[in-house]
């Protein structure tokens, strides 16, 4: 086949594929249950995805438990991500045409990300990870409150994380350190790759967390003291110490933990 044929056979199939029109992308919209909210509250947002395509779309609603969001605090910063870092399954769900379906309902942003100022804050849903457009901004006014203790614990700590790692906080409510008993408080972990041993776990109890005889846990639990009128125990991973070889000891600065 002669070159001159080759090229024009490639012309056509190119002038072709740009002469087909571009699917229709399902739009994303984040709305915010109150505009106004004051500090230390709940910041709770729906996302739904509208489908204006002539054919069903999948988008993955799993794509709401991670870093999905762009926020931005007064000063023009974007705000860390904090929130869960585990894994779950693909949830793929159908939007008909001409139709718009909920993917999150009631998603309080202040379980991702921290809000440390008052102010105004622009939120947007970035939307590739579940298969759509990312959404137009939304601005939430943060009036003067008070900051949780989850938070204002999570932010004295994020100045020690070291480069490359990233703080998540776990969970608030009953929380069980390694080879304790359950005690009410709140747990985050600092990690490069929690799946490969590159951790350090952190749980703050309101009353002491004792040893429970019967657990064996994988790794040592440390109880370093203290702070804001909780206990706090920490668990360095095994893969942890050439990586952060002084890290209970910045965290134990960072928090300003008392000596007993």
């Amino acid at each position: 086949m002669r070159i001159e044929t080759v090229a024009a056979m490639l012309a056509i199939a190119v002038a072709t594929a740009s002469a087909q029109p571009e699917k229709p992308q399902p739009v994303t919209l984040v709305t915010a249950q109150r505009q106004t909210v004051r500090q230390g509250d709940p910041i709770e947002v729906s996302v739904s995805v509208s489908n204006q395509a002539p054919q069903v779309v999948e988008v993955d609603r799993s794509a709401t438990a991670f870093d999905c969001f762009e926020v931005t605090d007064p000063d023009g910063r974007a705000l860390p991500y904090v929130g869960f870092d585990g894994q779950v399954a693909i949830r793929l769900i159908r939007v008909e045409p001409s139709s718009t379906i909920k993917i999150a309902d009631a998603l309080d942003l202040t379980d991702k990300y921290l809000f440390q100022k008052a102010g105004r804050y622009t939120i947007r849903f970035r939307g590739g990870p579940a298969g759509v457009s990312d959404s137009r901004a939304l601005t939430i006014d943060l009036t003067p409150g008070q900051v949780s203790e989850f938070d204002q614990v999570a932010a004295s700590l994020l100045p020690v994380c070291p480069s490359g790692w990233h703080l998540a906080k776990d969970r608030r409510g009953e929380v069980v350190p390694f080879g304790r008993v359950p005690a009410v408080g709140f747990a985050l972990h600092l990690c490069r790759n929690y799946m490969q041993g590159e951790a350090v776990y952190l749980w703050f109890t309101r009353a002491e967390a004792q040893i429970d005889p019967d657990q064996k846990p994988r790794v040592k639990v440390e109880y370093l003291g203290r702070a804001r009128g909780l206990y706090i125990y920490a668990s360095v991973d095994k893969n942890t110490p050439p990586l952060w070889p002084t890290a209970t000891e910045d965290i134990s600065r960072a928090l300003q933990i008392g000596k007993e």
